[in-house]
């Protein structure tokens, strides 16, 4: 056997190569057991639009669990599959036909596949994790700006904060408040306004979601706030309330400027919240809307200090639109529920940084789309498995994948048994111990032969009691 001998502290150590099923992705045997029994890559196989039709092909099945367990293992680019392509391990713990393949196969089989026909396709596969919603939520949309090197199709300049005049991509995502989960995307070119989509999206996700789920409220930011849109939420009975931030116009801070001190709600307070609500029509709208005015003490100078004659105080200024009645949430309630949005920055962040929203680059749009779209599924599916590990807060995948999935392993063979060892410290073995309990009794409970409608909604029907939002959330039912 060829072997090296090093000098080290310990001494002269040996170096060789083993045949042994070695692998540095342990948690995978428990992910694995997860993904069956949600039958995501079934019904991806069973819906694929394209058919493989040759023996030497790659089957259906090994292309899409070799996008997705790369995704899962922090991969950004297509070549990225080659960290866990030659993994003997992977291949026995997911079945896999015949192994990881590379990633020419996994382009030359996204290449056959229209926009229309992967989003169709992705969409189907993503509804069978809207089982895990719970029957009221909200939604909250944004769009971030996925910048581009190169002349690929789609690529448009257009608004880039961080690199102006830079080429980019543009979608738009929803996602459900709380729970880390996204909904729906949006592919859109760099030059694509913030809104564009939106209405359409949201009616395409409402006809998708289950009779028994739905969101009572949606939220976004300035760039939503157009007449055309705040009139499409009004008119339709099936659409949600809504609270958008609204741009500090002239009309706004005009507003502001005449409300009198008493009229502001709260003391005012260095660093306190003053609240208070008028009804405005900005000149674009067609009509007059209740907006909730804020302001936040952020300095103050006496007239020595300012030399003036009363002084100088410098607030900071906040409005928000809404169809939401006083009688349903009052103005300072409205603030509040707003702040939450807070948090669907956190899932871009996670989502260009951790996961590859931004990467899985090529030069036809429809492959670069279907890539996101993997991305956002791989995302989701990850995202419900952590809460067995992790149930009173979201694990960002930085930190989850470290503690739950990547830790050295052995696969052992006994007659038909197979048994994955693991190496792992003991304050994070109680971590995947908890985990695995949890795990086991919820693949226990959700068996096929129970009386419920489909194993993968009972199964779903049992995770929601983990996948709830953090915050608990004031639920109003739409009057006409």
């Amino acid at each position: 056997m060829e072997k090296f001998t090093f000098t080290t502290p310990a001494g002269a150590i040996d170096v060789a190569r083993t045949e042994k099923s070695l692998t540095s992705y342990g948690g995978f045997v428990a992910f694995a057991s997860f993904l069956k029994k949600s039958g995501v890559i079934e019904k991806l196989v069973e819906t694929c639009p394209i058919e493989r039709t040759s023996n030497n092909a790659t089957s259906v099945r090994d292309v899409i669990l070799s996008l997705l367990l790369t995704c899962i293992n922090e991969g950004s680019r297509f070549r990225h599959v080659r960290f866990i392509q030659n993994d003997e391990t992977i291949k026995k713990v997911f079945n896999l036909d015949r192994r990881i393949c590379g990633e020419d196969s996994i382009r030359r089989f996204m290449e056959m596949i229209d926009s229309a026909a992967g989003k169709k396709w992705l969409d189907g596969a993503m509804e069978i994790l809207f089982a895990a919603l719970p029957e009221m939520f909200i939604i909250d949309w944004d769009s971030t700006i996925t910048t581009r090197y190169g002349d690929q199709e789609g690529v448009e300049v257009g608004y880039n904060p961080h690199k102006p005049g830079r080429g980019s991509h543009h979608p738009l995502v929803s996602s459900v408040a709380g729970l880390r989960l996204c909904l729906t995307m949006d592919f859109r070119p760099g030059k694509a306004h913030s809104a564009d989509g939106m209405t359409t999206s949201l009616k395409d996700v409402l006809d998708r979601l289950p009779a028994n789920r739905k969101p009572f409220l949606a939220r976004a930011d300035i760039g939503f706030c157009s007449d055309s849109i705040l009139r499409e939420f009004e008119k339709n009975e099936s659409m949600p309330h809504f609270v958008f931030k609204l741009k500090k116009t002239s009309r706004v801070m005009e507003a502001i400027r005449t409300v009198p001190d008493e009229q502001w709600l709260g003391a005012k307070s260095f660093g306190a919240l003053q609240i208070t609500e008028r009804m405005i029509q900005l000149t674009s709208w067609e009509k007059p809307r209740r907006v909730v005015l804020g302001r936040r003490l952020i300095s103050s100078q006496t007239p020595e200090e300012s030399g003036t004659l009363f002084g100088e105080c410098s607030c900071q200024y906040t409005a928000f639109v809404t169809d939401l009645t006083p009688q349903q949430y009052e103005a300072w309630q409205i603030a509040e529920i707003y702040q939450g949005r807070a948090d669907c920055e956190n899932i871009f962040d996670e989502l260009k940084n951790q996961w590859g929203l931004a990467g899985f680059c090529s030069q036809q749009q429809h492959v670069t789309e279907l890539a996101a779209r993997f991305t956002l599924l791989s995302y989701n599916i990850w995202s419900l498995f952590v809460r067995f590990f992790s149930t009173k807060k979201h694990q960002e995948a930085k930190t989850s994948r470290k503690e739950i999935l990547l830790f050295p392993a052995q696969l052992t063979e006994h007659g038909r048994e197979l048994t994955m060892q693991i190496a792992t410290m003991d304050q994070f073995w109680k971590v995947l111990r908890d985990g695995y309990e949890r795990l086991a009794n919820w693949l226990s409970a959700t068996a096929p032969q129970l009386t419920f409608p489909t194993p993968v909604l009972t199964a779903y029907t049992s995770l929601k009691a983990l996948a709830q939002p953090y915050v608990p959330l004031l639920v109003i039912e739409k009057s006409g």
